[in-house]
């Protein structure tokens, strides 16, 4: 049973707390993910605020979920109150019942494992997962008889000097008898600070009933990653950087070279070949592949994309396009959706490309735009041409057979189909098909008038020239 119900206010967020992402993943979905490596027979997700918009989220990836509605958020008691109807539902196929939280989205599978076997070894009641904080503030406190048996669990707010000082917490993850679970939970009360009905006072029923409860206690750098709650924008980016960090190591450990780790960020489905380097301020996003010995950054967003081996991606985006081997990219130059670079291929400074095809050993060095082009292989592409593929209705398409060398300031304007071995000269504009090894003009005569601008210059002076002051008398 997940708990996903809460309002999140300390996320000051329209969007559900839940559905805040973590390295590009909502955080219940995070918490779906690792429960599921326990294969249990059913799970229920508790939703409440902003329950459409989780249950619409998640389509598409839930359909082993049962979604519960709390309508009124009245504490994590009351939440599995209202789950009664589906817990006596689960009870028919299984004795246990794992309790956790949504905003949670670190927990590893490994622990939750150790904790269900803690709990089935034991025969217990209620298995708690526990740490000993040095700083145990905002916590629940574990309190102990003088046995060392768990007699409850009280919250911040409502803990006395005394349980304030102790040092074992709870985590919030639970594993139930789910029969005496659901025998307890009719007789919580809300007689705290908080007017709510706390599932943490269960345990305190089982004390009374000699019901077993046994507690699981991790040390406290493996619960900062475990029971690391996420409130707030500030926790967000805490357990980002915990991720982030774990992802990096890993790749370097692979043997990848990233320099300033703290500066790069890479998605969890991100694959890098060993010796690539990756250099400050990048991004790698998606599903994103880089080849091996090739060069990211610094300063490069790469997203969706595949780069080949040896290539270098200088200060550049990249989206949803496929980029070969040893191909140079930017610094500066934007590849759009839907671009395959080949092999050997430049694309330079400041330039756009957009669902094109870009042959072998082709260069558009810079400030060019190319859009829904094919390029052959061995084409120069001069400075500040622009392929002209929207008429205001359709985009068209524009061809380049291999080897045509464009000049600079040259409009393509398609469609248009330029054959092999052509030269279009420097600023002109094509509309129609140039046959192979043709030369293309497209110019107006130039017209020289000597001593133009001087005679330019005379005129503006004499048009200025203020009128003499006119003397009056005498």
């Amino acid at each position: 049973m997940i708990l996903a119900a809460g309002e999140g206010t300390r996320m000051r967020s329209s969007v559900p707390k839940v559905l805040h992402e973590l390295c590009g993943v909502p955080l219940i979905l995070r918490v779906l993910n690792t429960v599921r490596e326990l294969k249990p027979v059913s799970i229920g997700v508790i939703v409440g605020h902003g329950g459409k918009e989780v249950i619409d989220r998640l389509k598409g990836s839930a359909a082993d979920v049962d979604f519960l509605w709390q309508k009124a958020q009245k504490g994590s008691g009351h939440a599995v109150k209202t789950a009664a109807p589906w817990l006596k539902k689960s009870l028919k196929i299984s004795p246990n019942v794992m309790v956790l939280c949504a905003d949670t989205p670190l927990v590893r599978s490994k622990t939750l494992k150790s904790l269900f076997d803690t709990h089935c070894i034991g025969k217990n009641g209620a298995t708690i997962l526990t740490a000993d904080f040095s700083n145990p503030f905002g916590y629940g406190r574990i309190k102990r008889d003088s046995g060392r048996r768990v007699e409850g669990i009280v919250e911040e707010k409502d803990a006395g000097p005394e349980e304030r000082n102790i040092k074992e917490v709870n985590s919030g993850i639970y594993f139930f008898d789910t029969g005496k679970l659901l025998d307890a939970i009719p007789l919580i009360r809300n007689d705290n600070a908080k007017k709510e009905y706390y599932l943490t006072d269960v345990v305190g029923l089982f004390y009374g009933r000699n019901v077993p409860v046994e507690t699981l206690r991790m040390s406290e750098e493996d619960a900062l990653v475990d029971n690391m709650g996420v409130n707030s924008r500030v926790d967000l980016a805490l357990a980002e950087s915990i991720l982030q960090k774990e992802i990096t190591e890993r790749w370097m450990r692979e043997g990848v070279t990233i320099l300033n780790p703290a500066s790069v960020y890479i998605g969890e489905n991100v694959a890098i070949g060993r010796d690539a380097v990756i250099l400050p301020g990048t991004m790698l996003l998606g599903q994103t592949a880089i080849g091996e010995r090739s060069v990211i950054g610094p300063n490069s967003y790469v997203e969706d994309s595949k780069i080949g081996e040896n290539a270098l991606v200088r200060a550049s985006y990249v989206f949803g396009s496929v980029v070969g081997n040893y191909v140079l990219i930017g610094p500066f130059s934007h590849l759009r959706k839907g671009n395959v670079v080949r092999d050997g291929a430049k694309i330079g400074n400041f330039c756009e490309i957009k669902n094109s095809a870009i042959g072998k050993k082709t260069k558009v060095p810079h400030l060019s735009y190319v859009g829904d082009s094919a390029l052959g292989e061995n084409v120069n592409v001069g400075a500040g041409t622009i392929t002209c593929n929207y008429d205001g209705k359709l985009k068209h398409k524009t061809v380049v057979g291999s080897g045509v060398f464009i000049g600079s300031n040259v409009n393509l304007v398609a469609p248009v189909k330029i054959g092999a071995g052509a030269v279009l000269g420097a600023g002109s504009t094509i509309t129609n098909d140039v046959p192979p090894g043709a030369l293309a003009l497209e110019r107006s005569g130039q017209v020289v008038k000597k001593g133009w601008a001087k005679n330019r210059a005379v005129k503006a002076e004499i048009k200025n020239e203020k009128p003499a002051r006119r003397v009056c008398g005498g």
